[in-house]
């Protein structure tokens, strides 16, 4: 190990944990399919079980042969049936091998696939707050290059130590037979071996976990180099080059921890090997004597060297396998951790069902909120009065709370203390999938879908059947309408570059198939969080002049930092450091003349 590292794990035994993983990994194949479970198994013994079988036919063979050429009488009807078990035997381990061949395909089709759904709707399950904590995303990240490829390696190395385990108790009992000291002899040798080989696995095992960040950063540079959004700016500020000497340095530092592992490796493994051959080579000398003193046949060497070699590929793999096994485990561990990961938004047991067409009252009581980790609370003893039907907005500088006040309504997070009631029902005890239908948002970082212009607002109210006419009225009402008009296939046209015949669209043409996406929900609670950023003052005056016609019976929430877009809202709330410190229409605050009347006066002067 190098010495400038600490030791990369734990002294205390992994193998519990190995044999956990390799349970689940094992219980999952045959969860998902037993007769390719069962398949898979039959193929790894069978093989071995043959292989001794024609060694020992072989050595009955020779000893045949010996005795005639000794002057034996020579029994041909006794070779022509020991030659006719050779070949059934024979032609039964290439039918084992195509068989093993077909099951460990079928496998390989069928693992991953399974596997990915199953890591992937663990993933969709998931509360927001996991995805906003950074422990999280990296054991994300681990999964992510790692799910595909490590738990079926794992379970085809699990197959193969079971093949090993048949292969050397099949040559040991033989082995036994001949010798007992010389099986114990094999043991011994081999055994150091192993124990170098877990080593080096915990070390590599180590160098891969403790480099996550840097891995993390390698692969974010690599997706900015080649990403549309930002190949302008590269090239502008001439940031090319830092990034591609900052991947430099990350390979670097990569290969020099991973090249001094594989040096030492490759000496320690030099010394077992030479070990390993000096005992073979005396194992097999006491063999030929044996012969020689007239204790075993001359068949007996053929079949014994057989048995020997078998026995320390056996042995060999056995060991081999086995620290890949560990090794393995190690990584696929992280994606069994993950499927043992469990919402924190816990669905209340008897929950109850709201009118989704209807506005509620939405309160907002004595609510104390940090985010997890942190003990910055966001809000402390914050209360809001939302009544049915009534437009608010809510104003104030980055970092005030109004997007956490939102994530909250959405039950993103649970509050720490206090409530949100709707209706006079706490949220905890609402059923959510009731509950996010009464809602429409538009998030300031909405996603750009790439699929056609129809999907993308279809996907706002995607549990009903598709409705065109709907579809077109919500473009209209976010101003979209005359844009997918132009497309050469209208709604039909792709959007985005990822796949053929798509088209990109600008920031603000983004934002109105956002738009409507939210109009298209037609929710009874709408909330829109900066939703016309990058729309230009005349179509966000259009905007919000449907916006005030679609929405008389709806509760609209507006965060802004236009004035212009919250002027018109029934009542405005300034929300400083998780507090609201002003409150009013328009007028009244102006008349007020505090912080909403000097912030309205400075963005109004930046007009003039």
């Amino acid at each position: 190990m190098p010495q400038d590292q600490k030791s990369p794990m734990s002294k205390k035994t992994k193998f519990r944990e190995t044999m956990l993983v390799s349970a689940k990994l094992l219980g999952f194949v045959w969860e998902v399919d037993r007769l390719l479970f069962v398949g898979n198994l039959v193929a790894m013994i069978v093989p071995p079980a043959i292989s001794f079988i024609n060694a020992y036919l072989f050595k009955l063979t020779i000893d045949l042969v010996v005795k005639s050429v000794s002057g034996g009488n020579f029994d041909v009807g006794r070779l022509y049936y020991l030659l006719a078990l050779i070949a059934v035997a024979s032609f039964a381990r290439e039918i084992s091998y195509v068989f093993q061949d077909y099951v460990v395909k079928a496998l390989y089709l069928k693992m991953p696939l399974t596997l990915y759904q199953k890591v992937l709707t663990k993933i969709a399950s998931l509360d927001l707050q996991y995805f906003e904590d950074d422990k999280f995303r990296d054991r994300l990240q681990k999964v992510r290059e790692n799910y595909d490829h490590r738990p079926l390696g794992m379970l085809q190395n699990l197959f193969l130590l079971i093949q090993s385990v048949v292969q050397m108790l099949i040559a040991l009992a033989a082995i036994l037979k001949l010798s007992p000291f010389l099986a114990i002899l094999l043991l011994v040798v081999s055994v150091p071996d192993f124990v170098n080989r877990i080593y080096f696995s915990k070390f590599t095992w180590w160098i891969w976990s403790e480099r996550a960040p840097y891995r993390k950063k390698y692969i974010y540079i690599t997706e900015l180099i080649q990403k549309n959004e930002s190949v302008k700016e590269l090239k502008i500020f001439q940031l090319g080059k830092r990034f591609l000497h900052e991947l430099s340095s990350i390979q670097e530092e990569f290969y020099h921890t991973n090249i001094k592992v594989a040096r030492q490796q490759m000496g320690v493994n030099s010394i077992f090997g030479f070990l390993d051959s000096v005992v073979m080579t005396g194992v097999l000398g006491y063999v030929v004597l044996q012969a020689f003193v007239k204790k075993i046949t001359v068949g007996d060497i053929t079949f014994y060297f057989q048995v020997v070699n078998n026995f320390n590929q056996g042995l060999g793999g056995l060991f081999r396998t086995a620290s890949r096994v560990f090794e393995d485990s190690l990584y696929v561990k992280e994606v069994f951790d993950l499927l043992d990961v469990e919402p924190k938004i816990v669905p209340a047991e008897n929950p109850v069902k709201i009118d989704y067409n209807k506005a509620p009252k939405v309160e907002f009581k004595n609510v104390t909120f940090a985010y997890p980790g942190t003990t910055r609370k966001v809000f402390q003893d914050f209360s809001l009065v939302i009544n049915p039907g009534e437009k608010i907005a809510l104003v104030g500088e980055n970092g005030a709370g109004k997007t956490t006040l939102i994530k909250l309504l959405s039950r993103f997070y649970d509050v720490d203390g206090g409530e949100i009631l709707v209706d006079g029902i706490n949220i905890k005890n609402l059923d959510l999938d009731t509950w996010y239908k009464t809602i429409g948002i538009l998030f300031q970082d909405f996603v750009r879908y790439e699929y056609s212009a129809k999907d993308n607002i279809y996907f706002g109210k995607a549990w009903e059947k598709e409705d065109l006419e709907g579809i077109v009225d919500a473009a209209r009402s976010a101003g979209a309408h005359e844009m997918i008009h132009k497309f050469d296939a209208e709604y039909e046209q792709m959007l985005g570059r990822t796949f053929e015949g798509g088209m990109e669209l600008s920031g603000g043409q983004w934002q109105k198939v956002a738009l409507s996406r939210a109009f298209f929900r037609n929710a009874p609670i709408l909330v829109l969080d900066e939703p016309t950023a990058a729309i230009d003052a005349k179509a966000e005056s259009e905007i919000f002049n449907r916006v005030e016609k679609l929405s008389k019976d709806k509760t609209v929430i507006i965060i802004s930092h236009r004035f212009s877009t919250v002027r018109n809202a029934d009542k405005i709330y300034v929300v400083e450091n998780g507090k609201i410190t002003e409150s009013g229409d328009h007028k009244e605050l102006m008349k007020l003349n505090g912080q909403y009347a000097n912030l309205f006066n400075l963005q109004a002067k930046g007009y003039q």
